[in-house]
């Protein structure tokens, strides 16, 4: 019971939540003990609240997902949890989003998730057949996350940073698009039938390249430069170049990919990167002591 609670909750899928503690990471500020515990808790808050909207689609999409050959042997699906039983999940997942936020504080943060519950009802319901409309949803999930982790220490985010959230985003929710047309077609889903691979390839280029613009242009601001007390932050983008090249390698490669987060999971070089990137910036701010 435990083991499809966590699989219904989809904990593997936190790992997109890191994006609330980017602002900790990029302010500097993960040496105060009180900027860690309220980003912690803005984390804790959009995983628990993220976990509740996968509950809720697995509810709604149960008859549908029973007869999909992978989706059959999810929880609900396959019957292993009633979907009274997955209510009262949701609702224990909300009371821990409330008891977070209260601990926290922050009328912005919990604005910003409020908002994102609403809109992922909307997809849910509506937007989610709508194309293109589909991943700029994700895309402005993934943005609702950085502006929750920055409203809960107490900083602005660069515009830089938030067209680099933006394009990244854009970039992993067409990649999963393709992935998910390579590797099982449209699936009967009305919206996949509305990417062409060829149009899907060109946005996945244009969606990388900004992205990368975005955060060479974030590392050479005046505000970026004086906060680190040096340029050296550029030399990053390497290993965002990298980690973006590769992922869309192994997503042509392996073909149990199909989805960002499994990619980051099984393979040793997107973990690598991410680690040396996180290595790398903590070098330079160690340097500045």
């Amino acid at each position: 019971m435990i083991k499809d609670i966590v699989k219904l909750i989809r904990v593997k899928q936190w790992v997109k939540n890191a994006f609330v503690l980017a602002p900790l990471l990029f302010s500097l500020k993960f040496t105060e003990t009180d900027s860690i515990i309220k980003a912690g808790l803005a984390f804790a808050a959009f995983c628990f609240v993220s976990s509740v909207v996968y509950v809720m689609n697995d509810i709604l999409d149960r008859k549908k997902d029973a007869l999909h050959p992978k989706k059959k042997n999810r929880p609900i699906a396959s019957g292993r949890i009633s979907p009274w039983a997955g209510g009262v999940i949701e609702v224990v997942l909300l009371a821990l989003v409330f008891v977070c936020l209260l601990l926290l504080g922050n009328i912005k943060t919990a604005l910003v998730i409020g908002i994102y519950v609403v809109i992922n009802i909307l997809y849910s319901y509506k937007l989610k057949q709508m194309v293109l409309i589909d991943v700029l949803i994700i895309a402005f999930g993934f943005i609702l996350r950085v502006y929750a982790g920055a409203y809960a220490i107490d900083v602005p985010v660069s515009s830089f940073i938030f067209m680099a959230t933006l394009f990244l985003s854009l970039f992993l929710g067409f990649t999963k698009r393709k992935g998910e047309l390579m590797r099982r077609g449209s699936d009967g889903r009305a919206v996949l039938e509305q990417y062409p691979l060829k149009v899907i390839d060109q946005y996945i280029i244009i969606s990388a390249t900004l992205t990368i613009m975005c955060y060479a242009l974030y590392t050479l601001e005046p505000s970026t430069i004086a906060r680190f007390s040096t340029n050296r932050l550029i030399y990053s983008v390497i290993f965002v170049i990298y980690g973006m090249f590769r992922y869309v390698y192994i997503l042509d490669k392996d073909e149990s990919i199909e989805d960002p987060t499994d990619g980051l999971y099984k393979d040793k070089g997107l973990i690598g990167v991410c680690i040396l990137y996180v290595l790398y910036v903590l070098a330079i701010f160690a340097e500045i002591l």
